[in-house]
């Protein structure tokens, strides 16, 4: 129970990104603690680039909130190669609270986007008549697109590891759908906002 009330809090206090995305390898293959460093590394590395430790503490973490739990030590899931001299490694699967508040992450950090709220909180921040500040604004939400599709396309090139399965591939192929699609949005976006400031100081000056 108290587990339960530690989750519910989680889920709506979120956390940190590299918290989640331990929680969703979990999700996708119940693991034990090093197995899943070394899948967050394959993965991730690029995108989060954390110690082993820092998994370690993600995991425990996740324990502690009732997320995740760990199996049974017989189960042929769970069967680590065993020395003479080691413990057997526990290996960690996700509870249904843990699944339930994986999805209520998802669906918030679908609708976070930092770049744009950035750009809305200097838009609304900038004077009633001050289209030329607006312009910058929107040059500098352009730099940073720009600089992120370039590092996006880097980390791509660079790190692209060999589809575990079919529905890895399906998984893969529909992210970078939606980096495309967000990707032209916010082209589009950039292109509308260009024409609509530069017609409005148009008109200014001929009125001036």
């Amino acid at each position: 129970m108290a587990a339960q009330r530690a989750g519910e809090g989680t889920a709506r206090e979120r956390h940190a990104p590299v918290v989640e995305v331990v929680l969703a390898l979990i999700i996708e293959r119940p693991s034990y603690s090093f197995e899943l460093w070394k899948r967050f590394e394959a993965r991730f590395f690029e995108l989060y680039p954390l110690s082993k430790t820092r998994i370690y503490q993600v995991v425990d973490q996740l324990l502690d909130l009732g997320l995740i739990e760990p199996m049974d030590s017989e189960s042929p899931a769970s069967r680590q190669p065993r020395s003479s001299t080691r413990q057997p490694r526990p290996s960690y699967r996700a509870t249904a609270l843990g699944a339930r508040t994986h999805r209520e992450w998802l669906a918030a950090s679908i609708q976070e986007d930092p770049r744009r709220e950035e750009l809305l909180r200097r838009l609304l921040g900038t004077g009633a008549s001050d289209a030329r500040a607006m312009l910058q604004i929107v040059d500098v939400y352009e730099r940073a697109c720009l600089d992120d599709m370039a590092r996006k396309s880097d980390a791509h090139d660079t790190a692209a590891p060999p589809f575990e399965d079919e529905a890895a591939e399906l998984r893969d192929s529909l992210i970078a759908e939606e980096r495309r699609l967000a990707r032209e949005a916010q082209i589009k976006f950039i292109a509308y906002a260009r024409r609509r400031i530069r017609a409005f100081t148009d008109d200014d000056a001929a009125r001036a």
